[in-house]
């Protein structure tokens, strides 16, 4: 089974939104000031965090949008060492990813992203300096590539390897990638 439409929209723009800082424009401007993607290059946890709650919030409640606001204010309260316990509740905040499901399978996949060393010298901090579009054409390709089965992703490896073929045409002068249409799709509902 593929991803819903809606669950592919939804992933696209949660990233793209986190790294183009608007997640929640006007609090994320108060908290960061000018300094919100030298933060979030820089801090990878704060990328990792914020997209384990987004998926958290995916699973338990399929919202036809992600919360950005409420996601906005999670990235700030992280980065001010101040999550408030009453604002997000406990299964938002699960970082782990040992459950065998798809919740699992989007986080270590975000883990991947960012320790991934796919071209020589170029590193998280790149990708998400290239800014949000290049960061959401590699989520938007993930999400169209995997499968499910059971609730877990069952073409984990290819699914990377995807990733990994538009990430070295972006920075690999010369590299064509064999990427189809379909898996590059930015899939708007």
């Amino acid at each position: 089974m593929k991803l819903s439409v809606r669950q592919k929209t939804n992933i696209r723009h949660f990233v793209y939104y986190l790294v183009n800082g608007t997640l929640d424009f006007e609090l994320i401007e108060k908290t960061f000031g000018d300094n919100y993607h030298d933060n979030l290059k820089s801090s990878p946890e704060l990328f990792y965090n914020t997209a384990c709650v987004y998926i958290n919030q995916e699973i338990k409640l399929s919202p036809n949008w992600p919360d950005t606001k409420k996601l906005g204010e999670f990235i700030c309260q992280l980065h001010k060492d101040k999550l408030e316990t009453n604002y997000f509740e406990k299964w938002e905040t699960v970082f782990d990813a040992e459950k065998p499901d798809y919740s699992s399978d989007f986080k270590n996949f975000t883990k991947w992203f960012i320790d991934s060393k796919t071209v020589s010298g170029i590193e998280y901090g790149d990708y998400v300096g290239n800014g949000a579009s290049f960061v959401e054409q590699c989520f938007a390709i993930w999400s169209n590539v995997v499968i499910l089965d059971n609730n877990q992703v069952i073409n984990t490896n290819h699914a990377i390897e995807r990733v990994e073929q538009y990430i070295k045409s972006y920075f690999v002068q010369g590299y064509i990638d064999n990427l189809e249409q379909w898996e590059c799709e930015l899939h708007m509902q």
